[in-house]
């Protein structure tokens, strides 16, 4: 089996009260009826092109909560949509027709400041083998009394909306999607000393028998031969010296691939391919900056994917 997460290609919110606006650069989406927005419906896009099969075994839509109104639960209805539209220009006046799903699932207020997640396998499914045209999904609350916010794309990658498939790779040896993904979520406002690794404490996904991750250590061994590819990123509040963050892949120990940043509050991000040829071989993320760092006091401080590229890796 074989996952893969995808980011949302765009995201934007239509409303009553600004039915001639366009909000697609809004950090958060509105659904329902909402005491600012009125009336309100979102909208989402994803790119299927990189799923290499027709069917997947599951489909799951993530969604991060930002706020609620409302003391009782609020249905949201997972909408297929019929039309093409431009998710950049599109505003309330110019909504394109969608119809419902049987996908759909209740947030509460215990709900906010999380992710929840929505199965859309048959959607999915339907916009993979064609019965469908993939023109995106719509979002909206029936209830008539409550809205929910969501993270929208230009919130950024820790909190914007995600598509997890997960999928048979067909072939029977390890693929490109194969792989390991871990989190940092419970060091909010901690400091990474100078040359100290980041230490994940949450493992997101785990499907590949070459990557393993020491949680005491912070280090990922590979064990197979192959190319890797790395992705990070990590969120800061402030520095003890110098003007600009900077945190790198180190491979057994030696700085391999490094991502900046020119001021030190935001996300710094990185990415490396390595190849490794004579095994095993660790990989740890650490502070380079020259001095101490903070991490931002938000849910999730620091993400990492490393996914295996070649099909003789184990």
């Amino acid at each position: 089996m074989a996952t893969q997460t995808l980011l949302s290609t765009g995201t934007t919110f239509v409303s009553s009260l600004l039915a001639d606006l366009n909000l697609s650069t809004s950090a958060v989406i509105v659904v329902g009826t909402d005491p600012v927005y009125q009336d309100s419906i979102s909208f989402l896009q994803f790119d299927l092109s990189s799923i290499p099969v027709e069917s997947v075994s599951s489909a799951v839509l993530r969604l991060f909560v930002f706020a609620k109104t409302g003391v009782l639960p609020s249905p949201v209805v997972i909408n297929r949509v019929t039309t093409d539209f431009d998710i950049n220009t599109v505003t309330y006046n110019t909504i394109p027709a969608f119809v419902p799903t049987d996908s759909t699932t209740e947030v509460s207020v215990d709900d906010v400041l999380q992710f929840i997640e929505i199965d859309v396998t048959d959607l999915v499914n339907q916009w993979l083998n064609g019965t469908f045209p993939n023109f995106g999904i719509a979002l909206t609350n029936p209830d008539g009394t409550t809205s929910v916010q969501f993270g929208g794309q230009p919130v950024g990658a820790a909190f914007e909306p995600q598509l997890v498939v997960t999928f048979e790779n067909g072939n029977g040896t390890a693929g490109v999607l194969e792989g390991f993904q871990a989190q940092l979520q419970g060091s909010p406002a901690t400091i990474i000393a100078d040359g100290e690794t980041i230490i994940f404490d949450t493992v997101i996904n785990d499907q590949s028998e070459s990557i393993s991750y020491n949680a005491a250590t912070g280090e990922f061994t590979i064990t197979g031969a192959g190319n890797y590819y790395i992705n990070w990123w990590t969120t800061t509040d402030g520095s003890a010296g110098p003007v600009n963050m900077i945190f790198a892949v180190l491979v057994d120990g030696t700085p391999f691939a490094q991502g900046n940043a020119p001021v030190v509050t935001g996300q710094v991000t990185g990415n490396a391919l390595i190849t490794v040829t004579d095994t095993p071989v660790t990989v740890t993320l650490a502070n380079q900056t020259g001095a101490d760092v903070l991490l931002a006091n938000i849910p999730v401080q620091a993400d990492i994917t490393i996914l295996a590229f070649s099909s003789t890796v184990a």
